[in-house]
């Protein structure tokens, strides 16, 4: 053969790519996987969403505002109430949500007992209670997490079954814990209305209405408060609305009632304590005001019958002009010392209240009194609000410390200590202030030492008493004012909209519907895309193109026959038909070549050189062409098998000189005219170094002159060397390529291979075994006479 190099460089089939008619076919031929997926996906959708417990969202909004009260502030209240930080709406948020918050709303709640029915497909929670309720000592101690299952016996009387293994006990009162029994099942029949009491729990079932249908299984069981607050704090969302002061709370469960009666008595809750904050101010400062008329009261008693008597006994009433004088000016520094007295037991009241330990852990609101002076005013904000931060954000359970809430508390100890020293340095300039009044009263008072005895001390009487009365005055004026203050305080907050059903969460019953749809859909697709990725075997003549740019001299289909020789059995066979069109090809192939040689080889064994290489000599014999198969394949002679030659001297006799070529010549046992075969002969160890001997040109010059057209049947050129030495003595390789069982990976290696060692010239593809009915899917040999080198690549070709 002619050697040139082709700079073509073709596909080496690693590249695997999806081929969209191959799947296309596929479709089609598999549809049955799409008609049993999805059926059984919707059905199990079906199946999940009647044992899965539907899960139901309730939403509401309410309205954080300003408001305060709707009347003004007073002089005595100006720069107290609630903080901007307490009315921060992200603070607010984060108080709304806390752990004290949900908990107030759970113990003003009746969750403390969980009814449920359990059907055959999933277990239902019942809320409200219909067909009977639990009353429940709130003194005694009740199993938690102990489901107690309850059937009825007849209108009045039932049986109680429960399992206390591993529980414990809650006392609702004292929120003590105790253990439990730890006894197994226990069942004991009771009546309605009647006390079960026991160590471990003490309650009555009570409804004349009991009506339990013996289908399903009823039960209840006793909640600890703490985790109900931890579930419904984990279930709790709230968000802001646009940038308006308007938040949004949603609640998620399996009862809607319960999620409804959650928020709406959580908002309760939060508004009411909203209110009580803001009244806490208010409530102390009418404390403090109140603590200090106890001292004046008495002290006015006292000085009103003082002056009283002093009249009397006396027969005087009034007193000169001088005198009044001076005893204006002497009551004028009472009053003031009075007011000075009344402020620096003020400061004493603040300096004790933020440095107790009692405020630690809860809402710092102080006695408010009139004080001009703004930088204590700031700092008391600044004290509050830090606090309110501080509450906020604190952890009330578990060992967990948040970073930002030490960080709070740092900042709260660090305002306080500073409100302090700020108080103790405004009473050190109260006490400078004292003196110097006390130093005014002296003087005073030194003059009025001058005037007549009687006269002084009537004087000094009603001084007394008239200070003792403007101070008791104006106390209760300031109550007053405190008490209207409480009184006309209401909540920042309200309800914009109640809670409502927000409807189903989970199961998303028509987007899971779509879902498994859609599974049943891609599933199978999936599949058969996956089928057709991880076949690595040629199936298509696309596949053979782009892994070579070889001419496809022609496709063989897949035979049903049972005998060898297809073409001698039946001539007019479609199969017959395929490899005259073959031969034509061949023929334009070869050209003016005399006595052409012809090789059949493929990349691996098993892919139908045999079949091949003997039907389509048969074919150039039905054309009056005197042609010789050869079978070159002497490692695994199958030309011998399939025609029952092993007993015939063949090519290896001629080779090594032990029989001449026409002892080797066999005309067709199927009696075809103008066929011959050349066995294999015996195996020789050595075929390589034959075939490449003289011996072999020597036979090809000889046969080139009886024959018209000599076939080959070689080995497998991917497994072996000897068809690259066949081939140098051929005018044209026939390369086959057997649907459905050739290696793409290894026809890319050997037609490389072959590129490779130069031969490109009259070189072609035949693909076998086509099954036209499969898609051209191959089935199986399908020839009936076992040929086959099923045993794996390379199996008898070389020394063991």
């Amino acid at each position: 053969m002619q050697k040139m190099p082709n700079p073509s460089t073709p596909d080496t089939g690693l590249n695997i790519n999806l081929d969209y008619k191959k799947l296309l076919r596929d479709l089609l031929r598999f549809w049955w996987l799409f008609a049993i997926t999805i059926p059984v996906a919707l059905g199990g959708v079906y199946l999940r969403h009647r044992w899965v417990n539907e899960i139901y969202s309730a939403s509401m909004r309410i309205l954080m505002e300003e408001r305060g009260n709707e009347m003004p502030q007073t002089d005595m209240m100006a720069g107290f109430g609630l903080t901007p930080g307490m009315r921060n709406l992200d603070n607010q948020l984060a108080v709304l949500s806390s752990w004290d918050m949900v908990g107030k709303a759970i113990r003003a709640l009746d969750f403390n007992v969980s009814y449920f029915v359990q059907g055959n497909f999933k277990t239902t929670e019942i809320y409200p209670a219909s067909d009977y309720e639990v009353e429940f000592d709130t003194l005694h101690a009740q199993l938690l997490n102990t489901p107690f299952y309850i059937k009825q016996l007849d209108e009045t009387h039932f049986s109680l079954k429960y399992n206390a293994e591993g529980a414990s006990s809650y006392n609702y009162s004292t929120g003590s814990v105790v253990g439990g029994p730890a006894i197994g099942d226990v069942e004991e029949q009771y009546k309605l209305d009647e006390w079960i009491s026991t160590k471990w729990f003490r309650f009555k079932i009570t409804n004349c209405r009991l009506s339990l249908s013996n289908e399903n299984l009823y039960y209840f069981v006793f909640n600890h408060p703490n985790s109900l607050t931890g579930e419904y704090a984990g279930l709790l969302r709230t968000s802001k609305i646009l940038e308006s002061s308007i938040i949004r709370l949603t609640v998620t469960g399996a009862n809607k009632t319960k999620n409804i009666r959650f928020l709406d008595t959580l908002a309760n809750v939060f508004i009411d304590s909203n209110l009580e904050k803001k009244n806490q101010i208010a409530t102390n400062t009418i404390n403090f005001i109140e603590s200090q008329l106890i001292n004046i009261r008495d002290s006015l008693s006292d000085t009103g019958a003082e002056l009283s008597n002093f009249r009397t006994s006396n027969r005087i009433q009034s007193i000169s002009t001088k005198a009044e004088y001076l005893f204006s000016q002497l009551q004028e520094s009472e009053q003031k010392l009075a007011e000075l007295y009344i402020m620096r037991n003020y400061y004493d009241y603040l300096i004790n209240y933020f440095a107790s330990e009692d405020i630690d852990n809860d809402i710092i609101a102080p006695a408010i009194y009139k004080m001009d002076n703004q930088l204590l005013t700031a700092q008391i904000q600044k004290v509050i609000e830090l606090n309110t931060e501080r509450l906020a954000v604190k952890i009330p359970l578990g060992n967990t410390i948040n970073p930002y809430s030490e960080q709070k508390e740092m900042e709260l100890l660090l305002a306080k200590n500073t409100l302090i020293k700020s108080i103790e340095n405004q009473k050190m300039g109260l006490a400078k202030e004292i003196e110097r009044i006390n130093s005014e009263k002296t003087d005073f008072e030194a003059n009025l030492y001058g005037l007549p005895e009687t006269e002084r001390k009537l004087l000094g009487i009603e001084r007394k008493f008239d200070l003792n009365n403007e101070v008791y005055t104006f106390l209760l004026r300031k109550r007053s004012e405190a008490q209207i203050q409480k009184a006309s305080n209401t909540p920042d907050h309200q309800v914009l909209e109640a809670a409502r059903y927000g409807g189903m969460v989970t199961p998303n019953i028509r987007s899971n519907f779509q879902k498994a749809a859609l599974a049943g859909l891609l599933i199978p697709l999936l599949l058969l895309i996956v089928r057709q990725l991880i076949n690595n075997k040629v199936t298509s003549v696309d596949d053979v193109e782009k892994i070579s740019d070889l001419p496809i001299v022609g496709q063989v289909l897949h035979s049903n026959k049972p005998e060898v020789n297809v073409v001698s059995s039946h001539p007019r066979s479609v199969v017959t038909e395929t490899f005259r069109r073959v031969r034509t090809r061949l023929e334009f192939l070869v050209g003016d070549t005399q006595s052409p040689i012809i090789t059949l080889t493929s990349s691996m064994p098993g892919e139908g050189k045999t079949f091949c290489s003997l039907n389509l000599a048969s074919v150039f014999a039905l054309a009056g062409k005197k042609t010789v198969i050869i079978g070159f394949d002497m490692r695994k002679p199958g030309l011998n098998r399939v025609l029952g030659l092993n007993e015939n001297d063949g090519v290896s006799n001629f080779l090594i000189g032990k029989s001449s070529l026409k002892d080797i010549i066999v005309p067709d046992p199927s009696g075809l005219e103008n066929l011959f075969i050349i066995p294999s002969g015996v195996i020789p160890p050595n075929p390589s170094e034959l075939i490449g001997s003289d011996k072999t040109i020597e036979l090809f010059k000889l046969l080139r002159k009886q024959f018209d057209v000599i076939i080959l049947d070689s080995p497998p050129m991917g497994v072996v060397a000897d068809p690259y030495l066949l081939a140098r003595h051929s005018d044209a390789l026939i390369f086959l390529v057997r649907h459905n069982h050739t290696v793409r990976q290894m026809f890319a290696h050997t037609i490389s291979s072959l590129k490779g060692e130069g031969i490109t010239t009259n070189v072609g593809i035949l693909l076998n075994d086509l099954n036209v009915k499969r898609g051209g899917y191959g089935a199986g040999y399908g020839y009936g006479y076992g040929y086959g080198y099923g045993y794996g690549y390379g199996h008898g070709y070389y020394e063991e």
